[in-house]
């Protein structure tokens, strides 16, 4: 009998360890977070979102690995013009310190003394939890609209 009160003692001690099944909770926060700096032209708030090995990859243009680089990356797409952005989660599942998002994405960048540009496509997100917080280290996403002929 005391082997078996040991064997529940340390098993319900080896759940209590475990992380918590937080990410998909997380990851549409961080997500609205994200959509709201990208309004506001805020291109670092959008690069701490990855981690320190993180690299992002947008359509038609080469990876970017680092936080600078992808800084660097936001700071220019930003400067386009006003951004509205909106991100709709389809499905985040979540394996201990790792998590994957799949979404969809809706975009409108009006240049100045331009017409507006609309774009709606989808994405992949890769999400790691390092010390209590979630960080993007994998980022893709592409469009839905047909190319120019």
């Amino acid at each position: 009998m005391q082997k078996l009160a040991l064997l529940a003692a340390l098993l319900l001690a080896a759940c209590a360890s475990m992380p918590a099944n937080d990410a998909e909770q997380a990851i549409r926060k961080a997500d609205a977070d994200f959509a709201t700096n990208a309004r506001a032209g805020n291109a670092a708030a959008l690069a701490a979102f990855y981690a320190d090995d993180a690299v992002l990859m947008p359509p038609n243009a080469p990876a970017f690995r680092g936080p600078e680089a992808i800084r660097q990356f936001w700071g220019g797409f930003l400067a386009t013009g006003q951004i509205g952005l909106d991100l709709t989660v389809d499905k985040v599942t979540q394996s201990g310190d790792l998590a994957t998002e799949i979404g969809r994405y809706e975009i409108t960048i009006t240049p100045k003394g331009a017409a507006p540009i609309h774009d709606k496509g989808k994405y992949i997100v890769a999400w790691r939890r390092t010390g209590g917080t979630w960080k993007i280290f994998g980022d893709i996403f592409n469009s839905d609209q047909p190319l120019p002929r």
